[in-house]
């Protein structure tokens, strides 16, 4: 049974958290995570998985994890 299409609502857009060298993880959408230049060298950004971006309002992320392929993402966004 085929779902909702949202390709009208939203588009897909790479899912980015930086990354410490210790594990820990922060978004990218508030301050930076380091607190220091020599700290700055423990953080890196790396791309998780694919999410959603709002088309109207540019509210990213729809309260889930991001879906690891973009073909996952596709068929959530075209209700496959």
């Amino acid at each position: 049974m085929a779902g909702f299409n949202h390709s009208h609502m939203f588009e897909i857009i790479e899912s980015k958290r930086w990354v410490c060298d210790d594990g820990r993880t922060a978004s990218i959408y508030g301050s930076v995570p380091w607190v220091s230049d020599e700290d700055r060298k423990q953080w890196t950004m790396q791309i998780v998985g694919f999410t959603v971006r709002h088309l109207k309002t540019g509210t990213v992320g729809i309260g889930r994890q991001p879906w690891k392929t973009r073909k996952d993402a596709e068929d959530w966004l075209y209700g496959r």
